[in-house]
C-alpha cells in the first residue's frame, strides 16, 4: 500500500481508526502519528520530555452521548503518574488523569486489559490495581500487599484475577472474598488471558493452569517449551507462543 522510511526502532505500533500511532518504546523516538491510507506523517503530536519512555498506547473508540464517535489512544509514560487521552485524528488531548504512581508495564508488551464491563484495568506502581473509563476517569480497585509482575490484571464479572510471582490471587470485588492459588510451578508468571468463566495463566517453564472466578484450579497442562505469551483466539481458543512452538488450546467453559 505504502512505505514510509525513517521509522526504524519506533516500535509500539497501534492502529486507531485511520491513524497509526507509534514511537515511545524505551524513549528512543518520540510519539508520532501516520495516516493509515497513504503513510503521511501527521502534525500536532503530543509533547513528552525528550527521551521519555511510554507505555504501549491503547486504541479506544469513544462513543459520546451526542455527536459522532472519535478514535483515540490512551497514553502514559513509565516515569510520570498520569493517564492522557489523545484524539488520534487531530492530535488534541481529550483529558488527563493523575495516578498514585506510573503505570507498571513490561518492556515490550501491553500494560492494559479491557474488562468485560468496558473498564480498562492496569497496575499503578507495583501494588495498586486501577481501572479507567473515559466517562468516569480512574479508580482504585485493589491494593495488593506484595509487588505484582508487569502483567495486566483480568477483570471478569466483578472479579479480579491477578498473576503473582508465587500465587494467583482471586478477588471478589462485589462481596469482598479473596482466594490464593499457591499450587504453581517454580517458573515465573509470564502471561494471562481471560477465558470463559475465569482465566488461563502461564509460567515461563511451560506450565499452564485455568482458574475459575471463585479461585478453583480447573485444569493444568504443561507445554514442552518455555512460554513467552498468550493470545485470545476468540471464544474458547487460546494461542500460546514459546521458543520454537506455536500452540493452540481449546479451554473448556468454567461456567457453573
Amino acid at each position: 500500500m505504502w512505505s514510509t522510511p525513517g521509522l526504524r526502532f519506533h516500535h509500539y505500533v497501534s492502529v486507531s481508526g485511520t491513524v497509526v500511532v507509534l514511537g515511545g518504546w524505551r524513549g528512543y523516538h518520540p510519539l508520532m502519528r501516520v495516516d493509515l491510507t497513504d503513510g503521511t506523517c501527521l502534525a500536532g503530536d503530543p509533547t513528552f520530555a525528550p527521551g521519555i519512555a511510554l507505555v504501549w498506547p491503547l486504541p479506544l473508540r469513544l462513543k459520546p452521548e451526542s455527536g459522532s464517535a472519535a478514535d483515540a489512544v490512551l497514553l502514559a509514560s513509565t516515569s510520570q503518574p498520569a493517564l492522557r487521552l489523545l484524539d488520534t485524528r487531530t492530535g488534541a488531548e481529550l483529558g488527563a488523569w493523575p495516578l498514585p504512581a506510573p503505570v507498571h508495564c513490561p518492556d515490550s508488551g501491553n500494560a492494559y486489559r479491557v474488562g468485560d464491563d468496558g473498564r480498562i484495568v492496569f497496575i499503578s506502581g507495583r501494588r495498586t490495581v486501577m481501572a479507567f473509563h473515559p466517562a468516569s476517569g480512574v479508580e482504585v480497585l485493589w491494593q495488593h500487599e506484595r509487588d505484582l509482575p508487569p502483567l495486566p490484571p483480568i477483570l471478569s464479572d466483578g472479579t479480579l484475577l491477578l498473576a503473582g510471582a508465587s500465587c494467583v490471587t482471586v478477588v471478589d470485588l462485589v462481596n469482598g472474598g479473596r482466594t490464593e492459588v499457591t499450587s504453581l510451578s517454580p517458573g515465573a508468571a509470564c502471561a494471562a488471558v481471560a477465558v470463559p468463566g475465569g482465566a488461563l495463566f502461564a509460567r515461563t517453564d511451560g506450565d499452564l493452569i485455568t482458574i475459575d472466578r471463585v479461585g478453583r484450579l480447573r485444569a493444568r497442562v504443561r507445554l514442552p517449551a518455555p512460554i513467552d505469551g498468550l493470545f485470545s483466539g476468540g471464544g474458547s481458543l487460546v494461542h500460546t507462543i514459546g521458543k520454537g512452538h506455536l500452540t493452540t488450546l481449546k479451554v473448556s467453559s468454567m461456567q457453573n
